[in-house]
């Protein structure tokens, strides 16, 4: 390269045009009244130190200079000697000019420390990096710039605090009510996709889960220290959920086009936010840097290096995908650019051509870097607890995976229309009709529709990637608490508050914690003084609804691993262990710990046998959920699934009526269980014949959706 023979080089040209923009900004020249004089008064100042920010700044200046000198390769001696003159006339050049600017203080000793970051740059760290920087070590090397670039865009400025005041004002923000910003939070899962596609390029493939599941809370609690850093649970659930889709995905093929739409969707996001029109066009600010040198300075940076990060993601991306890097940076230089003029007619937003700009300055050495390395590999895990099926389907099979998907998709759609009729029907349930948004929503409904399959699903889902994982039984709780919340997510765009409220209760944890002091007098302090009711309302709907998913969605991963993966029965208490204490735990929260009667007061007392209806009930739980293991095999071993449905349909009403009550007293009514889930309303219930016929076609129906998403969450077809 030229670095070798000539003293300067093309990134000595483009360093010296930023040093002098940022030495010499805002441009406001002024000729001295002296000029003489104040040259004098320069050069006769002895002063070496004026504070810590200074000296650091003025190296922190210079050292990309020595960088650019001595690496990849050192010059000779003359090109080497030429280099450091060059930036030492630089930075005088620079300072004599700063004589003509009121609003800069020049000093000669800014020289020297300029002198300083140009050596250490030269002859400290060029020689390391270059080292470090050869052959296939390049390709080891990138992957952790990148995740560093991310990190410093999150833990800036790396100064955490160990003031108490500020980690509860910290916490307040990161539970504080907050509307949701689809920019911020696409940009954070595409961030967790991303990251975990550079965890495959520098890690082995079983090891990329549990290396971003050390760094995400690392990052969030980091945040939480550092001043002006605070993190709000919306961004924290959006990394949750890039976790476990990095944990689904698994294959770098998959995560390289999914990471790259979700971060170029964020990145227009926030850039068209808030997404409505304004008045008149504003000003385009066309001097660089000028918006970001005023203001919140720690603020800005940190947008400045979002907007980097961003960048080079997309183009470590791009490369994974075989494209031109060329053209992607071309590409996003003119979209980044489109979205600023865009925001001239944005209320609130002001058009700046800085971060077209720095997409430009990064993507300059990142499409360099990349060009010098090969595409990441794509390797993937080895198997752990059973074979996996190759990933190559045959022709056949691709095409009877897509004919089942087009067949869900239209039983779905036939299903919610199917819906949205039945509930505008005479003698439909009162407690069904009052259940969805938007008074029956043709919209709403159709999210519901995806519920049921989406309940079969999940636990698929989850024990797909815990059996393929060294530490799958661990994997597997934390998998289905994510599926939990997906499905909570669903429910509360479909159904309406008070819904969800009859069913998991309502949050009064706060009250009970801060008025009776439930947990003692320390958590009702801690929590009057750093939360509200209103943010741990969210976490306590959670809780209480997750209490309620666990239990059938552990005993529905323990089926299919039974009956439909075959797993030997070591492998099974091995992933059944870490799931009873939780399932413990569910009971406690679930009725124990309840904030409603709803589900109590519907469950028998002990009967002859010393058993409470909760028992029977959740017999009647592992039943249904061994029928739709057996169901989602049929296919397979059609006799089983069969047997099961003749012996399940009188088992299954057999025990609803041990578990449910006989008698219900409330509000002047008296009704059985039975009689409340099935019946029309609390007046007119029906007879033990209507019941039965009800249930048997609820439980039918029931089982066939969730052996139907159980089935199609399959990864590929099996053996």
């Amino acid at each position: 390269m030229a670095a070798a023979s000539a003293p300067l080089n093309r990134w000595h040209t483009l360093l010296a045009v930023l040093i002098a923009y940022g030495s010499l900004y805002p441009f406001d020249f002024v000729l001295p009244a002296q000029p003489l004089d104040a040259l004098r008064g320069m050069l006769d100042d002895a002063a070496l130190w004026s504070n810590r920010g200074d000296v650091l700044g003025n190296i922190l200046l210079f050292l990309p200079w020595g960088l650019a000198t001595g690496w990849p390769r050192p010059p000779r001696a003359a090109a080497l000697a030429a280099s450091v003159l060059a930036g030492l006339v630089l930075a005088a050049i620079l300072q004599i000019l700063q004589l003509t600017l009121p609003s800069r203080d020049a000093a000669l000793s800014d020289v020297l420390w300029n002198g300083v970051g140009l050596l250490l740059g030269q002859f400290l760290l060029a020689p390391r990096v270059g080292m470090a920087w050869q052959g296939t070590r390049a390709a080891a090397l990138l992957p952790w710039a990148l995740v560093a670039l991310w990190v410093a865009a999150q833990a800036l400025p790396f100064v955490p605090s160990l003031d108490l005041s500020l980690l509860r004002e910290h916490l307040r923000a990161f539970f504080a009510p907050r509307p949701l910003a689809p920019g911020v939070l696409a940009v954070a899962f595409g961030s967790v996709l991303a990251l975990g596609h550079l965890a495959h390029a520098a890690l082995p493939a079983y090891r990329v889960a549990t290396a971003l599941a050390l760094l995400l809370p690392a990052v969030l609690l980091a945040r939480l220290s550092i001043a002006g850093g605070a993190p709000h649970w919306h961004e924290a659930a959006a990394l949750t959920a890039g976790w476990v889709a990095v944990a689904l995905l698994r294959d770098p093929r998959r995560l390289a086009p999914a990471a790259f739409a979700v971060l170029l969707a964020g990145l227009t996001l926030n850039g068209l936010a808030p997404y409505r029109l304004g008045g008149p066009p504003g000003a385009f600010n066309w001097l660089p840097f000028a918006g970001h040198l005023h203001g919140n300075m720690l603020a800005n940076l940190r947008e400045l290096l979002d907007t980097a990060w961003v960048c080079a993601a997309l183009l470590w991306l791009a490369h994974a995908m075989g494209a031109r890097l060329a053209g992607v940076g071309a590409f996003l230089v003119a979209w980044v650019l489109g979205l600023e003029i865009v925001q001239l007619w944005l209320p609130g937003r002001s058009a700046d051509l800085t971060p077209a700009l720095i997409v430009l300055l990064v993507a300059l050495p990142t499409i360099h870097l990349l060009r010098d390395s090969p595409p990441p590999r794509a390797d993937l895990p080895a198997p752990l607890l059973r074979p996996r099926v190759p990933s190559d389907q045959p022709p056949a099979a691709r095409v009877e995976r897509r004919r089942a998907l087009l067949w869900a998709a239209l039983a779905w759609l036939a299903a919610s229309a199917a819906l949205v009729w039945l509930i505008r029907q005479p003698g439909t349930p009162y407690n069904v009709r009052e259940l969805f948004l938007g008074n029956g929503h043709p919209a709403a409904i159709a999210l519901f529709a995806l519920v049921l399959p989406w309940l079969g699903a999940g636990p698929r889902l989850a024990l797909d990637q815990a059996t393929r994982w060294r530490a799958g039984a661990l994997l597997l709780p934390v998998l289905l608490c994510a599926a939990g919340l997906a499905t909570l997510l669903m429910l509360a765009g479909s159904v309406t508050a008070e819904s969800l409220d009859d069913i998991a209760g309502s949050n009064n944890r706060y009250w009970w914690v801060t008025e009776r002091e439930v947990w003692g007098p320390w958590w009702a302090t801690l929590f009057r003084e750093t939360l509200s009711a209103e943010r741990v309302a969210p976490i306590e709907r959670a809780a209480r609804f997750l209490a309620l998913y666990f239990p059938p969605a552990a005993l529905l991963a323990l089926a299919l691993a039974a009956f439909d993966l075959r797993l030997p029965p070591r492998r099974l208490a091995l992933l059944a262990v870490p799931l009873l204490p939780l399932l413990w735990l569910a009971r406690k929260v679930a009725f124990d710990w309840s904030s409603t009667d709803n589900l109590n007061e519907l469950i028998a007392p002990v009967d002859a046998l010393g058993l409470r209806g909760g028992v029977y009930l959740y017999l009647l739980l592992a039943l249904l959920c061994v029928h739709v293991a057996l169901l989602a095999g049929a296919r397979r071993r059609p006799w089983p699934a069969v047997l099961c449905t003749l012996a399940a349909l009188p088992l299954s009403w057999w025990l609803l009526n041990q578990g449910l009550a006989t008698e219900v007293h409330k509000y002047g009514l008296v009704y059985s269980g039975a009689q409340f889930l099935l019946g029309a309303d609390r007046q007119a219930l029906p007879g033990d014949s209507a019941l039965l016929i009800r249930w048997l076609a609820l439980y039918l129906a029931g089982t066939a959706l969730l052996a139907a998403g159980a089935a199609l969450a399959r990864r590929s077809p099996p053996n």
